[in-house]
């Protein structure tokens, strides 16, 4: 008879198992291995019990000093409710500095106050530079370009313009 575990139970013993048998016996080698797949985020504390910000990414780095990320965003307050998934593309130039680009879809999930998000996302390309100041601190310097037909805009931002964003990180 063929038993029936529930998923949940099956992805729990993969990810234990893939853990076992991925510990290092021994003395580990003094090559240094190539960077695997990494994960980072934060979410704000919340202040109120509506308004809140989070964000992850899932990096995959390709080769040195090139890498993949796709992400979430998701800011809400009493006045807006937005989801934003990115795709970028990331290449070191130099040391400590990079070139980016990608492309992310938005969902305005109050969808007017219409309580059922908005099926057509916003669809927007960037493309910018970076620097790594210290190993825990980075600033970037993006334009970002709405494209497509759109049935909303970014938040304080007026329908369909262009925008420079700046922005910095701190990893602590």
């Amino acid at each position: 008879m063929a038993a029936h575990f529930p998923k949940s139970v099956l992805m729990v013993s993969l990810a234990f198992g893939s853990w076992c048998f991925g510990q290092t016996t021994g003395n580990p080698s003094s090559t240094k291995e190539k960077p695997s797949i990494y994960i980072d985020g934060h979410d704000y504390p919340q202040f109120d019990p509506v308004s809140n910000y989070a964000w992850f990414r899932i990096h995959f780095p390709l080769a040195e000093g090139t890498e993949i990320s796709i992400g979430g965003d998701h800011y809400r307050t009493y006045f807006a409710d937005r989801f934003n998934v990115p795709i970028q593309f990331k290449q070191y130039f130099s040391e400590k500095s990079y070139l980016l680009g990608g492309y992310q879809l938005e969902w305005d999930l109050l969808n007017k106050g219409s309580g059922r998000p908005n099926p057509t996302p916003l669809q927007e390309v960037f493309f910018g530079v970076g620097h790594d100041i210290q190993p825990s601190w980075s600033m970037e310097a993006r334009l970002v370009q709405p494209v497509g037909k759109q049935e909303f805009h970014k938040v304080g931002f007026p329908k369909g313009k262009t925008r420079l964003e700046l922005g910095t990180r701190l990893k602590f």
